[in-house]
């Protein structure tokens, strides 16, 4: 909570010198403040991501090496600087994963392969660093791309509509993170479920796998609205992270809906390469679940959970030419909603022996 609005208290500086500086001096503007922002937080985190845009930056268009070479060597050390955070974050308690690590590194993959495949073309570090150095999406994404970026900075305009709708969004986002996250589901509901009788024994567990699972969307649902709203305010439309995935009549729905820039970003350079290559769309579905779990954390119990989001997506596949109906699409939506909620029970308790217990009582197993 502090973090969130320590990035509001940032931003708006960067919102006022973003329409009274001259264009020229706008992107060095929102660079120096966020930097400011990542140095007070974390001095080392400033550091990486300095030196991955940098170096990045050196290696794609200064570099004297091939071009095939380049790519290789650059998502070879994107990878291995994401996965070793990862794992250090995994096996040392004390080890905090560097600040918005997480998202750069896929924004600067992002930026690698499209630059080798021709789809980026420019070469200015200025927007390079601009680009990574983009506040409202520092911390908890989206994931943005780099010729969005660029188009919305070309056309960028004082616009009435971007204000209301950004200050829109920065109310709901705060709305459901304060109100809903914080006060509902984190101090009133357990207090609620721990109330339950004793007899009661599968509805407290049940409720608090979901209690879990609704305050991890707000929470991060919240801060996706903030970083909408604060990117529209500097004249930025990014792009939208969640749209009602609750609201899914399948599994395979739920996830174009939810956290949509990652799985926009692992559909299309994982999944459709793979997929293509080895003509083979299980595998590539497979494939890419995993390394969206993994993703959160390099652990076993994010590596099951990724496979049954995979099993989820493919069963949804095997129904898709089903006849629908109002019945059965509510259904669905119900189905969604608690297969979801079951394959977050691995993540949610820590340990896979707490999660083993909290399943048999929810299937009400002996």
């Amino acid at each position: 909570m502090k973090l969130l609005f320590e990035v509001i208290l940032f931003a708006i500086p960067m919102v006022l010198l973003a329409w009274t500086l001259p264009r020229n001096y706008v992107l060095v503007s929102q660079i120096l403040i966020t930097g400011l922002f990542i140095g007070y937080q974390s001095p080392l985190s400033l550091l990486i991501l300095t030196s991955v845009t940098l170096g990045n930056y050196y290696l794609l268009h200064k570099a004297v090496l091939k071009k095939s070479l380049k790519i290789v060597v650059s998502l070879c050390i994107l990878i291995l600087l994401i996965v070793s955070a990862k794992i250090l974050f995994t096996f040392h308690d004390n080890w905090i994963i560097p600040l918005g690590m997480s998202y750069y590194i896929f924004r600067n993959i992002h930026y690698t392969i499209d630059r080798y495949q021709g789809r980026i073309r420019d070469e200015s570090l200025l927007f390079y660093l601009a680009y990574n150095f983009f506040l409202p999406v520092l911390i908890i994404g989206p994931i943005n791309r780099y010729p969005e970026f660029i188009r919305d900075w070309q056309r960028r305009r004082l616009n009435s509509e971007y204000f209301s709708l950004g200050f829109q969004r920065i109310l709901f986002g705060i709305s459901k993170i304060v109100i809903l996250g914080n006060y509902l589901l984190t101090s009133k509901a357990p207090g609620f479920i721990e109330n339950l009788d004793a007899s009661h024994v599968w509805l407290k567990a049940y409720l608090e796998t979901v209690t879990l699972v609704l305050n991890a969307y707000f929470q991060f649902a919240g801060y996706s609205d903030i970083a909408i709203g604060i990117a529209l305010l500097l004249g930025f439309r990014i792009m939208e992270n969640f749209n009602f995935p609750f609201l899914a009549t399948n599994m395979q729905e739920f996830w174009s809906k939810y956290h949509m820039s990652l799985s926009a970003f692992c559909r299309d350079y994982i999944f459709t390469p793979l997929a293509s290559y080895y003509r083979k769309p299980i595998f590539g579905l497979v494939v890419t679940m995993i390394i969206i779990g993994l993703w959160h954390e390099i652990t076993l119990a994010f590596l099951l959970w990724g496979l049954l989001q995979a099993l989820g997506i493919y069963l949804a596949t095997l129904f898709k030419d089903s006849p629908t109906s109002w019945v059965s699409r509510n259904l669905g939506r119900v189905f969604v909603f608690n297969y979801f909620c079951l394959t977050c029970v691995v993540t949610d308790y820590g340990e896979l022996g707490k999660a083993l217990e909290v399943y048999k009582i929810l299937f009400f197993i002996n």
